[in-house]
């Protein structure tokens, strides 16, 4: 059995949120990727438990003119991973915006976690613990990542795929029965 994953990353520009998705769907980096105007689509098929999850990747534009455009995408996402920059500052400090956004235009049930990219670099300005705190704070599940080395890239999309797994199982074992009984009187 296969289940379709529609999985949208979202954050400002210049996060690295096309590396992280070249990184797992081809496991490798390229510094010559051009910024995402709108969206761009990727696939990458998973097994959990012996079925297969097909990750539908939306990767899409951080830039403010493009900001617009990204509820279009994650509308009807059921994973939302939300990238920041472990060293840029206003980057971390638009989390806000962006899963304000996510929760109040995206799907009310869809799974979002957030992602602090470039740990390989030494200039880092956001901490681990700082990112952890804001993390459980929002009561969503923090990652770290680099694109540029492949660590945690993996475990991102491992979590959300299992998440994606309990979540149709949980779908499949609600039945919904239909009464038999017959009111009487007029209401």
């Amino acid at each position: 059995m296969t289940f379709d994953v529609k999985l949208t990353i979202v954050g400002n520009t210049q996060v690295g949120k096309s590396c992280i998705a070249k990184r797992y769907v081809d496991n490798e980096f390229s510094n010559n990727i051009i910024s995402t105007n709108g969206g761009h689509f990727l696939k990458k098929s998973v097994e959990v438990d012996n079925k297969k999850i097909r990750f539908q990747i939306w990767d899409t534009a951080g830039q403010e003119k493009f900001r617009s455009l990204a509820s279009l995408y994650y509308r009807t996402a059921l994973a939302v991973v939300v990238v920041f920059d472990v060293t840029r500052q206003q980057t971390f400090d638009d989390l806000d915006f962006w899963i304000h956004e996510v929760k109040a235009k995206g799907d009310q049930n869809a799974m979002i976690v957030i992602v602090g990219n470039k740990i390989d670099a030494s200039e880092q300005v956001i901490s681990k613990e700082q990112a952890q705190v804001y993390a459980y704070r929002e009561n969503l599940k923090y990652f770290e990542t680099s694109a540029l080395t492949g660590q945690g890239v993996n475990e991102v999309f491992t979590y959300l795929a299992g998440k994606c797994q309990e979540k149709n199982n949980y779908y499949k074992d609600v039945t919904v029965h239909k009464s038999t009984s017959q009111q009487k009187g007029c209401c």
